[in-house]
């Protein structure tokens, strides 16, 4: 049972934050499945917060509807990607830099990320939150044990901030250093209470450990504070399918997500038990609701496995 708990874990639902080191070679790491979700915000300009701004970057982008322009890169494809970029144009400021940094980090495109990065670090060598992003970008891609390097900066630069304890911690996990992890989510709830993300990963490492009543009371602390927070739900998921109660998983995955996604996450938990038809079924029905390149290949392995008698 224990390890059905850790191949779920390794497929789902950490809400991460962190990366780092060589800015030399720009070249991509392949990317892992263990990625983060970790939607926290850094801040907002005096007079402005970055989202309203972008938001009014996309409306004029929107009323322009130039004639004949070229849609041939990803910069013209995207238009979070585009908004942002417009963003950085109009406002050069470490904070733009780092909002097109992470839409070209969601698009696995590491190399501009960095560029972009390194644009925010030129203005403000001090700024911890570009080192946290930096970090982020690195472990994203799948390149945790180079994220050290800039977690421990964003760490110095801004003692006191739980968003980069948390950083540091899902690296740390990332690299199996579950007791390290832990200690760093452990401080960045001493720095504030009310940090369910931290909470979150908490629940996270103790499934990993084989501890399913204290990760429980780490996922129910974490949703008290956060009800939207569907990481943890999908922890609780996994902690209902591991004991063998998929109706209760079910029903969490539901709350946490739409109905690709909960069907996805089913079909993770059917892969983990071996019900390779079952798995393929939950498969077909994510594709259907939403499809994707992952969720098709998700839906072959199921099909092969199945095929090949594997089914307990």
């Amino acid at each position: 049972m224990y390890q059905v708990r850790v191949v779920l874990c390794a497929t789902l639902s950490v809400v991460l934050a962190g990366c780092a080191a060589q800015r030399t070679g720009r070249v991509a790491p392949a990317p892992g499945e263990l990625a983060g979700a970790g939607a926290l915000d850094v801040g907002a300009s005096p007079a402005e917060s970055l989202e309203a701004f972008m938001s009014t970057v996309r409306q004029r982008a929107t009323e322009a509807r130039p004639e004949r322009v070229p849609m041939e890169t990803i910069e013209g494809q995207d238009p979070r990607l585009a908004a942002a970029l417009a963003a950085a144009i109009v406002r050069p400021e470490p904070e733009t830099y780092r909002s097109v940094a992470r839409e070209y980090s969601r698009l696995r495109i590491v190399d501009r990320a960095h560029d972009y990065l390194d644009k925010a670090l030129a203005l403000d060598r001090r700024d911890w939150a570009t080192y946290d992003t930096f970090a982020r970008v690195w472990r994203d891609s799948g390149a945790a044990n180079m994220a050290l390097g800039d977690a421990h900066r964003a760490v110095y630069y801004a003692p006191a901030s739980p968003v980069a304890r948390n950083t540091l911690g899902t690296i740390l996990q990332a690299m199996g250093l579950k007791k390290g992890a832990r200690e760093q989510y452990e401080h960045a709830l001493r720095l504030d209470p009310t940090a369910s993300y931290a909470l979150n990963n908490l629940c996270y490492g103790w499934i990993l450990d084989g501890d399913a009543p204290k990760a429980a009371r780490a996922c129910d602390q974490a949703l008290s504070l956060n009800p939207d927070l569907s990481a943890a739900r999908n922890n609780l998921a996994i902690l209902y399918a591991a004991g063998g109660d998929f109706a209760g998983a079910r029903s969490a995955f539901e709350q946490s997500g739409d109905q690709a996604v909960v069907s996805y996450n089913l079909g993770i938990m059917h892969l983990a038990r071996r019900e390779y038809r079952k798995a393929a079924d939950s498969f077909a029905d994510a594709q259907q609701a939403r499809p994707t390149r992952e969720t098709a290949a998700r839906f072959r392995q199921a099909v092969s496995l199945s095929t090949a008698g594997g089914d307990e």
